[in-house]
């Protein structure tokens, strides 16, 4: 076994736990849809999460051969990066649903929270880039990858403070479709 393949072992059983997270409490929310009080924002901001989860697990084949990030400190960064993850799935859904859960009431009470976190993933997620993985992806210097980290960084930052229902929207709807165009024909090989 390789050290890559031994230090994917924890990050795997972190990025399980994120996905069975949102999972359960789709499935919840669903076995009570007619009593819920359906508020699209939250279902667009847990999509964004499972397309970071699958992102982010996705790219991580591609920093098997940095020497760098095999290295304990890099690791810890990459560890919380991913206990970030698993708090913004556990936050992106309620885990309970009673008999009249109300979404928009979710939504605007968990916000600056959600996103608060999510700007912190992608502090982290920044500086492993800029630091670390970034230079050493020949296109990393590109405006378009500058975007993908920076600017979704202070677009969640943006929506923290903000109150905007159509921002709340629009924000996650366009990051979801700039990640689906930017990765699309992304290989593992």
């Amino acid at each position: 076994m390789r050290p890559f393949e031994y230090a994917l072992g924890l990050l795997t059983i972190l990025v399980s736990l994120a996905l069975a997270d949102i999972v359960l409490s789709f499935h919840r929310l669903l076995r009570h849809a007619r009593t819920v009080r359906w508020d699209g924002r939250v279902l667009i901001a847990a999509a964004l999460v499972i397309l970071e989860i699958i992102r982010l697990w996705f790219a991580q084949w591609s920093i098997r051969d940095v020497t760098v990030g095999q290295t304990f400190p890099i690791y810890l960064a990459q560890f919380v990066q991913i206990l970030l993850l698993v708090l913004l799935a556990a936050s992106s859904l309620p885990d309970e649903v009673e008999a009249h859960c109300d979404l928009h009431a979710f939504y605007d009470s968990n916000r600056r929270y959600f996103w608060g976190v999510f700007a912190l993933y992608q502090l982290i997620y920044f500086l492993l880039w800029i630091t670390v993985f970034g230079a050493t992806s020949p296109d990393w210097a590109a405006p378009l990858n500058w975007f993908r980290v920076l600017g979704s960084l202070g677009l969640f930052v943006l929506l923290s403070v903000t109150r905007r229902r159509w921002l709340d929207y629009a924000v996650p709807a366009f990051l979801i479709a700039f990640y689906l165009w930017r990765y699309w024909s992304a290989t593992l090989a």
